[in-house]
């Protein structure tokens, strides 16, 4: 443990623990939670803890500017695994993976997305000038939550499907700071595992797929709009949907 301007603090890299057994590391990423650092490192493996809530800055564009800088920060993040692997393909030129698990309500869907955020907006030196393949790309995920995630007892966006996410980059000259850079240019969605005896029987308490409570809210709203439903788009930064 260290104390800082924030207090006390964990340790970023548990591998660093005088004493490393399962307390040591409990106690350490308690230490962390309590200050919302809520990613710690062990080695090469990140770790993630829900922290349940929205943290102000966490995920923001000039967040993600700071792993993409000619020094990027060393500071335990899901956007540092991320630049690993981004780094992997645009300098080593060799294919990456990158594995997300967890039990559920532990943040896989949250952590894939901002994966994916990462990789798509990494050579962009603005979000909004991002290309129309990038921009498909993160606006894939409502679809596939809609048809694929429901709310289960421990989970109220539990992915009841397995996926693996491919995507394409094209290599790119940089010439601000020399080498090159990779923008997304295709993507692939293989789905595996769905949860199919959902759609006829949930457990008591539990929800079918969020696509069928979609379909039904439209229909009703658009009753009120002459017959016409506008779909929302999210604003982020507002953690609210923007009106039609």
């Amino acid at each position: 443990e260290l104390f800082s301007s924030e207090g006390l603090v964990g340790l970023d890299d548990l591998t660093q623990l005088m004493h490393l057994h399962e307390a040591a590391v409990l106690h350490s990423l308690n230490v962390r939670f309590d200050i919302d650092k809520i990613y710690t490192f062990t080695g090469p493996i990140l770790i993630a803890v829900n922290p349940f809530k929205y943290i102000t800055g966490m995920y923001e564009f000039q967040t993600l500017k700071r792993y993409t800088a000619v020094k990027p920060s060393r500071a335990p993040h899901v956007f540092a695994t991320a630049n690993a692997a981004y780094r992997g393909i645009c300098e080593r030129k060799r294919s990456q993976t990158i594995l997300i698990s967890g039990e559920s309500g532990a943040g896989k869907t949250e952590s894939t997305k901002h994966v994916m955020k990462f990789l798509a907006l990494a050579a962009s030196p603005e979000e909004s000038r991002r290309s129309k393949v990038e921009k498909q790309v993160l606006e894939s995920n409502p679809l596939l939550e809609a048809f694929g995630n429901a709310r289960t007892l421990r989970n109220d966006n539990s992915s009841r499907f397995g996926k693996f996410i491919e995507l394409q980059f094209k290599l790119e000259r940089d010439r601000e700071r020399g080498g090159e850079l990779g923008r997304v240019c295709g993507a692939r969605i293989h789905t595996y595992l769905l949860e199919k005896v959902r759609v006829c029987d949930q457990q008591e308490g539990e929800r079918n797929f969020h696509i069928f409570y979609q379909l039904c809210a439209a229909a009703s709203r658009g009753c009120d709009q002459n017959g016409v439903y506008h779909f929302p788009q999210f604003d982020r930064t507002k953690r609210k949907p923007r009106p039609p």
